[in-house]
């Protein structure tokens, strides 16, 4: 007898004979994007502990992180092929995200990003699954940023949640930190395109209809009226050069990691995912190192805060910066959490001969 296997959204994906559901463990597993949605919704609090123990790893020497390979082509700067591979040791875990950003695809209609993970075993090193990427992005990125902002920042409940950048990644960040921190607030956002952010205004009122969603004339009016602000953009070059306006207190979530002024950043308390990833191919922090021959003006990482051995605050009045490069490590992490749970829930397409004998 045959098998129909459907997503939680009643969606059928695929067939599985009595045979297959046998070698359920053989092969490997393919997964679209809807089907990595599919096992990622409603799971906030599982992902940002899959992140959490990713970081915590990381810090404690238990994860290896080598550096991205970046495939560029002279004659269009703009585009990017990037190579992340990651190893989480204590979850026999490894994997690589493989990822383009064409930032032009934006104008013709497309995703910026397309990306592919695949999860390997530490038993035998095969793939045990390959599965659209962006959807995993997506969610450890926000659940990242949640953790950051719920670890570092000082409200209790956010009162004022700024956004610079009106993209899917801030979206998926907006969601995560509304999600994290249980209720609504006034969320007020800016991006350099108006109608990119009166649509962004439309989709966050309707995942959270009780929040007070405006827009803001520019980066300075957000950063003046919020204590926790989310930069992501795809901008290559700074672009805010102050942030003396911010409110005491304030954290800065600088995702996209090259918008703020080198000289106005290292005046701050700054906090990153890994120093060494951050400090290379053009990023502000990178600047700054290149300008002054150390780090010095890097206080600590996310992992040091979580596992004791830094305070989230080097002053509760001081502005932070929390600046995130995005490390592999959360991508594979997550992308085995979406692995485990397309199998118990029979998502997917199992391809037994993937491997050969």
């Amino acid at each position: 007898m045959d098998t129909i296997r459907a997503d939680p959204r009643g969606r059928q994906w695929t067939c599985v004979t009595e045979e297959g559901e046998r070698a359920m463990g053989d092969g490997v597993l393919v997964l679209g994007r809807e089907q990595v949605a599919a096992c990622l919704a409603d799971r906030h609090q599982e992902i940002v502990t899959a992140v959490r123990s990713a970081y915590e790893a990381h810090a404690a020497g238990t994860a290896t992180v080598p550096f991205s390979v970046f495939l560029t082509d002279p004659s269009r700067p703009r585009d990017r092929i990037v190579g992340m591979p990651a190893y989480l040791r204590a979850d026999e875990r490894a994997g690589m995200k493989w990822i383009s950003s064409f930032p032009g695809n934006v104008d013709a209609g497309k995703d910026r990003a397309s990306s592919v993970i695949a999860v390997n075993s530490l038993a035998d090193g095969r793939v045990t699954s390959l599965m659209e990427g962006s959807e995993v992005n997506f969610a450890r990125t926000g659940a990242s940023a949640a953790l950051a902002a719920r670890t570092l920042h000082t409200e209790e409940r956010l009162s004022t949640l700024g956004v610079i950048g009106c993209g899917p990644i801030n979206l998926a960040i907006v969601r995560n930190l509304l999600a994290e921190y249980g209720g609504e607030c006034r969320v007020l956002l800016f991006d350099v395109v108006e109608d990119r952010a009166r649509l962004f205004a439309t989709r966050v009122r309707a995942f959270a209809p009780g929040s007070d969603v405006g827009t803001a004339g520019s980066t300075d009016e957000v950063l003046g009226a919020a204590p926790l602000v989310s930069i992501a953009t795809n901008v290559r070059e700074p672009h805010i050069a102050s942030l003396t306006g911010c409110p005491d207190g304030a954290t800065i979530l600088h995702m996209s990691v090259r918008d703020i002024a080198p000289g106005e950043l290292e005046r701050r308390d700054n906090v990153v995912d890994d120093p060494d990833h951050i400090c290379r191919v053009g990023t502000s922090l990178h600047r700054i190192e290149q300008r002054h021959g150390n780090r010095d003006f890097i206080r600590c990482t996310l992992g040091d805060v979580l596992l004791g051995r830094s305070a989230p605050r080097r002053d509760r009045d001081e502005v932070l910066v929390y600046s995130q490069f995005g490390l592999a490590m959360l991508d594979i992490a997550v992308a085995a959490h979406v692995q485990e749970t397309a199998e118990k829930a029979g998502i997917g397409t199992r391809v037994p001969d993937f491997h050969g004998g």
